[in-house]
């Protein structure tokens, strides 16, 4: 099943019509999308406005691949389940949302491993095909931390306690 969201905050009409259009053009594939408070209601794809945190993280559980706008509650989610994850930013000058942080969002984490960045509608197909190839080992948050961040954190305590 692919679990599409919108998040919790605005609408993005745009996102659940191009994800309704990917499941009409797939119509043997299980496709539930969380559509938030929008006015455009799927007609190929199981739907939900909102979902409550157990039936959200019941949801991101059975999916085999996530598909959401680029927020970081989705992102973590996704990651903390080992499931790939396609972002599809929210662009200002659409207004879709008031900033484009989403694009900053997305362009941050283009290189982390289970997550492909989906910038352009007509693009949604290759994503998630890409998407799919990933699988939950190459998705997921590392169990431990680099050996460089260790050293960074490292020198970082003990420059501050030096400094008490």
């Amino acid at each position: 099943m692919i679990f599409a969201t919108v998040g919790s905050m605005l609408p993005f009409e745009r996102f659940v019509r191009m994800t309704d259009a990917w499941a009409a053009d797939h119509p043997s594939e299980e496709v539930f999308v969380q559509i938030g408070r929008g006015q455009y209601e799927p007609g190929h794809a199981a739907w939900a406005r909102m979902l409550d945190a157990s039936a959200f993280d019941d949801k991101i559980q059975k999916a085999t691949l996530i598909v959401a706008h680029a927020g970081t509650g989705t992102v973590f989610a996704a990651l903390a389940h080992r499931k790939p994850i396609v972002l599809v930013p929210r662009y200002a000058d659409l207004k879709e949302h008031t900033t484009d942080h989403q694009l900053h969002t997305a362009a941050w984490l283009k290189q982390k491993p289970g997550i492909v960045i989906c910038a352009r509608e007509d693009d949604l197909a290759v994503k998630i095909e890409e998407a799919r190839h990933l699988g939950s080992a190459d998705a997921g948050i590392p169990q431990h931390a680099s050996p460089e961040f260790l050293t960074r954190l490292r020198s970082a305590i003990q420059g501050f306690l030096a400094g008490r």
